[in-house]
């Protein structure tokens, strides 16, 4: 239950005072791999521990389905952003809808993957498992707010240390074996460092134990027969890439542990000098979430820290979705025999948009998705990078079609602070006149929305109910049990199972239900990756409990039957734990979904936006207009 209580503690520090050193944790700079945004440690990290804050996950659905007829460029245009996001698998929205793509900044958006040295991954269990108290408690009430479904629900997203990362060092996320190209025997992958860092600690002890009396000749043949026969018996396809990293002799051997492993030893570039980051680099942790003292406006960025006017509060790598405005359309068949209805991408309301310009941009920066809207009472600007590694001139002199062609490392906004913030205070940015008119519309009109439009708690509420932080759990009803769950909701299990330890049930009929227990992750195997833990993605299946065991005090346990489509007779898990059980919401679903709700992008400041990147000159027509 150790792993459990950890995911519990998690998926809770949202309601937890987050206290902020003046060392920043984790910083964004150029990637030592190539001319691309790369995340760096700002102190040493352990294994397991949490690297960042808790950011925002803003899921958009079908956008490919409603795509389907652009041109090859606009097409790849398209692609290219997408390339950019992670799916909707990695970040528990999986059951939005049949395509989930999430957008995303911070460390999770600015890392990059490397095949031998992946060294933290996003922790799947701390969205997977996200509470709503924080939330909830401040009076927040879905069914009565005009911010339904105007913020996303989705948070919490973190990334997890899985090795030692010493500070300077680069941060690299396993983006899977196909993007990590893991199978080239060319180049060493993850598991040749690890194995032979394995190996030269082994070389170490016995030259140091037997090469004196061997004598110099026969230590150094016996370390040749090591590289080149042993490694050609077990390492087989892979024997090269695994010695290219040994040293040509068996003395180099321990230089190579003492910088800590081959990894470190092949590729010094990918660890900064600290000073170098601090003024190179930008802080990603100068943001925590909390929640906005706006009314309606859900969730804030807070200070983590002091932060003087003048200082960069955070950094904003744009992203260009070219057209994005018809991109962003969507197209809602509601009656057979009528046109259908257009609506927008849930992501429109986190974009930035100019009038005179077809691009819209995802601002990727850490936490700034929290950032809310405040005229009078902003205390962020605009302006664009001055470091020398991003060439921001050379984006700004691009044209629309040429922005897709440059990296994330040169169209970086900083957000500086007007004034001096203090740690705790709201940071706040203007969002423009045309999208406050639109707000105070929407607010104006919503008691008649509400009047006509027949609503049901989401899952958020029910979840609340099993999993609210600080209060007792309630059990989750057994199938015979009456539920307050709606048909709008799913009550999904993560489940993962010994199948080795098989019990069979006799049924009425006579037949047989195999019965297996439920495991945290699996009895055997690499666990470092931390890629086949229980709570994941993966393993989130729609479930029934048929059986409740335990009470407040010991912990409540489920017996669930999967509901999954299979072929073959049915079975059961047993010692499910109450942790591990959410709702979720039935696809399409979510509050985002609906029509009703307010959408609006955000104003591009005129005194910030490249002239260049101006190619509407009477402003935006949709695509069935021009």
């Amino acid at each position: 239950m150790a792993m459990i209580r950890s995911i519990a503690l998690l998926t809770a520090s949202t309601l937890t005072t987050i206290t902020a050193s003046d060392q920043c944790g984790v910083y964004l700079a150029e990637s030592s791999t190539d001319h691309v945004l790369g995340t760096f440690a700002g102190k040493s990290y352990a294994r397991d521990d949490i690297i960042g804050s808790q950011d925002a996950i803003v899921q958009f659905v079908d956008i490919r389905a409603n795509n389907q007829a652009l041109s090859e460029e606009d097409a790849a245009n398209l692609e290219a952003f997408l390339g950019t996001c992670w799916s909707g698998d990695a970040t528990a929205g999986m059951n939005e809808a049949e395509e989930v793509i999430s957008a995303v900044g911070g460390p999770c958006f600015s890392s990059t993957g490397h095949v031998g040295m992946i060294n933290a991954v996003i922790y799947q269990p701390s969205t997977l498992l996200r509470t709503d108290t924080d939330l909830l408690k401040r009076g927040y009430d879905e069914m009565t707010s005009p911010g339904r479904g105007a913020f996303t629900s989705y948070h919490n997203l973190t990334l997890l240390a899985v090795d030692k990362i010493q500070a300077g060092s680069e941060i690299f996320l396993d983006f899977g074996a196909e993007y990590n190209q893991y199978d080239d025997v060319t180049k060493p992958n993850i598991d040749d460092y690890r194995k032979m860092d394995e190996a030269m600690e082994k070389m170490v002890v016995f030259f140091n134990k037997h090469a004196k009396s061997l004598g110099e000749p026969a230590a150094k043949e016996v370390y040749e027969f090591m590289k080149k026969d042993v490694l050609d018996l077990t390492a087989e396809a892979r024997a090269e890439a695994a010695r290219s990293l040994l040293p040509e002799t068996y003395q180099g051997l321990q230089a190579i542990i003492d910088v800590g492993g081959s990894a470190l030893h092949s590729n010094p570039e990918i660890v900064k000098d600290l000073e170098w980051l601090k003024t190179e680099g930008y802080c990603q942790d100068n943001l925590v979430a909390g929640i906005s003292e706006i009314e309606h406006a859900g969730r804030a960025a807070i200070a983590a820290r002091d932060i003087q006017k003048g200082e960069v509060v955070a950094p904003m790598p744009l992203v260009p979705i070219i057209k994005g405005r018809d991109i962003l359309t969507m197209l809602d068949y509601v009656e057979e025999d009528k046109p259908p209805i257009k609506t927008k991408q849930f992501l429109t309301n986190y974009v930035l948009e100019h009038p005179n310009s077809s691009v819209l941009f995802f601002p990727a920066g850490p936490m700034t998705s929290y950032i809310n809207h405040s005229g009078k009472k902003a205390n962020v600007k605009m302006t664009w990078s001055t470091k020398s590694w991003s060439d921001v001139k050379a984006a700004q002199k691009a044209t629309v079609d040429e922005l897709p062609y440059f990296s994330t490392a040169d169209m970086i906004i900083d957000l500086v602070a007007t004034r001096n913030i203090k740690k705790g205070e709201e940071v706040l940015f203007d969002y423009g006149n045309d999208w406050e008119k639109a707000w105070k519309d929407h607010v104006k009109n919503w008691k008649k929305v509400i009047k006509d439009h027949k609503m049901s708690p989401s899952a958020m509420v029910l979840n609340e109910i099993y999993h609210g932080v600080g209060k007792p759990n309630q059990p989750f009803p057994t199938s015979s049990e009456e539920s307050p769950a709606g048909n709008n909701v799913q009550l999904m299990c993560h489940i993962l199972y010994d199948e080795d330890k098989i019990e069979r049930r006799r049924n009425q009929d006579g037949s047989r239900t195999k019965v297996y227990p439920w495991i945290s992750h699996p009895t055997t195997g690499e666990h470092r990756l931390k890629t086949d833990l229980a709570v994941r993605g993966v393993n989130r299946m729609e479930c029934i409990i048929e059986e409740r065991t335990g009470d407040e005090t010991t912990g409540y346990k489920y017996v669930v039957r999967p509901l999954v489509e299979k072929s073959g007779p049915k079975i059961l898990v047993k010692n499910v734990p109450h942790d591990v059980i959410r709702y979720v919401d039935v696809p399409y679903g979510n509050p985002q979904h609906e029509r009703h709700v307010f959408r609006h992008s955000i104003r591009f400041p005129d005194d910030v936006f490249p002239e260049a990147w101006k190619d509407l000159k009477d402003g935006y027509r949709e695509r069935d207009e021009l």
